[in-house]
């Protein structure tokens, strides 16, 4: 199963239960849902020994009219809510080892019964209200948290040899369709072909099961880390991977550079 039709399935089952109950009408249950998965997926880590990890912390944006009205009709909402992201991580199969902190906010930039919703990991010791203050006005953390999040260097993509974009999102998707963050118009790609995914200061290539396939440096890749000076093929299209300043490449066991050398293309 890809993993969009992963989280459509979880949130799916999630608004089969006593979910569906908590917006009175005023939000669509499956849409929330499915913004909560998409957070549960998008911004899990992974422990020092390989185990996902799912985000603790989680905020919720509405518009100040209908977060002013779920105030009222459900003042419990924000409990339940972390109640119901627990019980999605283990569906997931994901490691929780503390009780999710969910916080409803108000935004004037969310459209009247539209949601959006974000989500971090975050250290227990670094949990803290001054750090949760920080998150919900958009600061960025700092400590050993923001050493995870955030990249070394300034992380680039250079397109068709020529057009460049800056990474500044923690996941982007990469495909076809016009709801990716990068949109390739080629017949080779797929609607949803591959995301990268910010994980401990690096960003992290998924293939999404495209039909066309994705590699780094000419090896076909299902999940990579990339580094500066990568050329990505989504199936066939090249890109390159960029960082300023380049974040250092680490050595392999024996020393020698690593096996997926990058290649040298030049940028017309």
């Amino acid at each position: 199963m890809s993993k969009i039709a992963r989280f459509e399935a979880l949130a799916e089952r999630l608004v089969e239960g006593t979910f569906a109950r908590l917006f009175a009408g005023r939000l669509r249950p499956l849409e929330v849902a499915t913004h909560l998965t998409r957070a549960l997926e998008d911004y899990q880590v992974l422990s020092p020994d390989g185990t996902p990890q799912a985000p603790t912390h989680y905020w919720v944006y509405l518009h100040p009219d209908d977060y002013q009205a779920l105030a009222v009709e459900q003042p419990a909402l924000e409990t339940e809510l972390a109640c119901h992201v627990a019980d999605l991580t283990a569906q997931a199969g994901l490691a929780l080892e503390v009780r999710p902190d969910v916080r409803v906010v108000p935004d004037e930039g969310i459209a009247p019964r539209q949601v959006r919703v974000e989500a971090r990991w975050m250290p227990e010791e670094a949990t803290g209200v001054d750090k949760t203050r920080q998150m919900e006005t958009g600061a960025e953390d700092t400590g050993a948290a923001a050493a995870k999040l955030t990249p070394q260097g300034r992380p680039f993509l250079i397109m068709e040899g020529r057009r460049h974009v800056n990474l500044l999102q923690p996941v982007v998707s990469v495909g076809r369709a016009l709801d990716n963050d990068l949109i390739i118009e080629d017949s080779r790609v797929s609607r949803h072909h591959a995301q990268l995914r910010l994980r401990y200061g690096h960003y992290v290539l998924y293939d999404l099961g495209s039909s066309g396939g994705t590699s780094i440096n000419g090896y076909p890749v299902e999940e990579c880390v990339l580094h500066s000076g990568d050329v990505v093929s989504f199936a066939g299209i090249q890109v390159i991977y960029g960082e300023d300043p380049p974040t250092p490449v680490p050595l392999s066991d024996s020393g020698d550079t690593p096996t997926l050398a990058p290649q040298e293309i030049e940028a017309g």
